[in-house]
Order: C-alpha cells, then sequence, then structure tokens
C-alpha cells in the first residue's frame, strides 16, 4: 500500500468511525425512545406528573430540540406550575443547534462512507477498503471504550465536560427542582450513554463483519 493510499485509507476510517459514532445520537432522537425512558427512569414521580403527562412533556422537549417543524415548548404546565423557563428555553434551542449539525454531519460523513466504499470495491483495492474498516472499527471501540471508564470513574465530571464542550458555562446548569432537571434526571442520561455505547459497539461490529467479507473477496482474487 502506498503511503497515498495509507493516508486515504485512515481517513476513511476516521469517517467510518465518524457515521459509527453518529448515528446512534439520531437513532436516540426518536419518540419512542423519550417517552419509554423517562418513565423508567422515575421522572413521573420526580416531576410529580401522571405517566401520560410525563410522556406528552418529554415529547414536546424532543420534538423541540429535534427541530419538528412548529415545535415549541409551555411556559407553565396544565395545573399553573412553572414549566420552561426562558433559561430553559434557551438552553434547549442551543441543544437543537448542536443536533441539527450533528445530523448534518453524521449524514454528509456516511455519505463520503458509502462513495469510498463503493469506489473502492470497484477497482478492487480490498486491501485499502479493509484497512479503513478495520481502523474505523477499532476507533470505535477505542472511543467508546473510554467513554465507558470516564462514566463509570465518575459520570458527573464527564456529564460536566462534555456540556463544556458545547455550551457556554452557566447556560446549562439547573436547579434540582427545576422541571427540565426533574422530566430528564441523571439516570436518564446515564442510561443514554449506555444506549450510545451499545449502539456504537454494534456499529464497529458491523465495520468488522463487513472487513472480514472485504478480506476474503481479497483472498479469492489473490489465490
Amino acid at each position: 500500500m502506498t503511503p497515498a493510499w495509507r493516508a486515504a485509507s485512515l481517513l476513511a476510517g476516521v469517517v467510518l468511525a465518524l457515521v459509527m459514532l453518529g448515528l446512534p445520537v439520531l437513532i436516540m432522537t426518536v419518540p419512542v425512545y423519550t417517552s419509554v425512558l423517562v418513565v423508567r427512569t422515575d421522572a413521573p414521580a420526580r416531576a410529580d406528573l401522571d405517566v401520560a403527562q410525563t410522556r406528552a412533556l418529554a415529547e414536546e422537549v424532543r420534538a423541540f430540540v429535534a427541530g419538528a417543524p412548529g415545535a415549541t415548548l409551555p411556559s407553565t404546565l396544565a395545573d399553573g406550575r412553572p414549566a420552561f423557563d426562558d433559561k430553559a428555553v434557551s438552553h434547549l434551542g442551543d441543544v437543537r443547534v448542536i443536533l441539527a449539525g450533528a445530523r448534518i454531519a453524521t449524514i454528509a460523513a456516511a455519505l463520503v462512507a458509502l462513495a469510498w466504499i463503493a469506489w473502492t470495491f470497484r477497482i478492487r483495492r480490498y486491501r485499502e477498503l479493509a484497512f479503513s474498516l478495520t481502523f474505523g472499527a477499532w476507533a470505535v471501540v477505542a472511543l467508546t471504550a473510554c467513554a465507558a471508564l470516564a462514566a463509570l470513574t465518575d459520570f458527573g465530571r464527564l456529564f460536566a465536560a462534555f456540556h463544556g464542550l458545547f455550551f457556554e458555562a452557566g447556560t446549562w446548569q439547573f436547579p434540582a427542582d427545576a422541571l427540565l432537571i426533574r422530566l430528564f434526571p441523571e439516570p436518564f442520561w446515564a442510561s443514554s450513554g449506555a444506549v450510545w455505547g451499545a449502539l456504537a459497539l454494534a456499529g464497529a461490529g458491523i465495520l468488522g463483519a463487513l472487513r472480514r467479507r472485504v478480506r476474503l473477496r481479497f483472498e479469492r482474487d489473490e489465490a
């Protein structure tokens, strides 16, 4: 493999890893995920709402951050209690911008990755394709393992560091009695982190399976 092809294969591996790290985020913005997990993490009791109200409110938040047309956030609940104040709406608006960027980046990376796979397969550069698939798979495994280790060591610190990367200081921190915190408590995010990791590792497994098929094709052509 020439240096130029190795560099291209390495870059393609990075793109493949980004796809497998980004796709779980998109999957986790589907309505059923939020509605199920808020109940399983005891949000109804924390927010003093029944299950139906909790799911409806969580869906309003999900639709808003996912960029659904016309989605808004209530300032008060049906019983007159405060819901989402200006700070909460502003923060969730920031989340919406970041998710939109992640969606665009993941789709763009997926298109590049598919083009690379199709092109290298067509011109029979199986060794280079196998290299990029291998690198992508191990990159996902390594990053997921690092995230898991950080979460198990100190989840609160990881949570704060993650938010510090994307949000200005003070814009994402809320009192414990804020509805946003009671609706999406720490167990919700810990569980989401675990789901993200499992989906990312499944993606790494897909890359590994593709790599094995490519290697078999390469060995068949070499025979």
